[in-house]
């Protein structure tokens, strides 16, 4: 086998799950929420988010290694689009608004954390779609 053939079918390859979409956007909008007001959460909350992006990062790149179709598909009009959608959560929503009180940080975390947990979802929907119109191009 050469390096740069699939390992798996094409049909194997799927996009991620709802509840590991949910479980990531509550990790990330919770923690995002409560690092921002709270300070004795500060190391835990950096913990917890480099957990998440170590994560996703080694499930990406296994994923790459296994259908190398997905480092070559074309970005689409709906990726750039929720990836957009989740940098502006991460960043300007953060720095705009920051909750005081606990009702304020409730709500604030369950927007962020159903926002993350579609984007995730949605990005990564987007990329393996992406990756498949590209793979059954002649």
């Amino acid at each position: 086998m050469k390096t740069g053939e699939p390992t798996a079918t094409q049909d194997q390859l799927r996009s991620i799950s709802w509840w590991a979409s949910v479980l990531f956007g509550v990790l990330v909008g919770t923690t995002l929420t409560w690092i921002r007001t709270q300070r004795n959460f500060f190391f835990l909350g950096a913990a917890i988010l480099a957990v998440v992006i170590v994560t996703i990062g080694v499930r990406t790149i296994r994923r790459r290694a296994r259908f190398p179709q997905m480092a070559q598909a074309r970005i689409s009009w709906t990726y750039a689009l929720w990836t957009a959608i989740l940098l502006i959560l991460a960043g300007p929503i953060q720095l705009v608004y920051v909750a005081d009180d606990l009702s304020e940080l409730t709500i604030k975390s369950l927007v962020m954390s159903a926002g993350f947990a579609l984007g995730i979802h949605e990005v990564d929907r987007a990329l393996v779609n992406a990756s498949k119109k590209g793979s059954e191009a002649p």
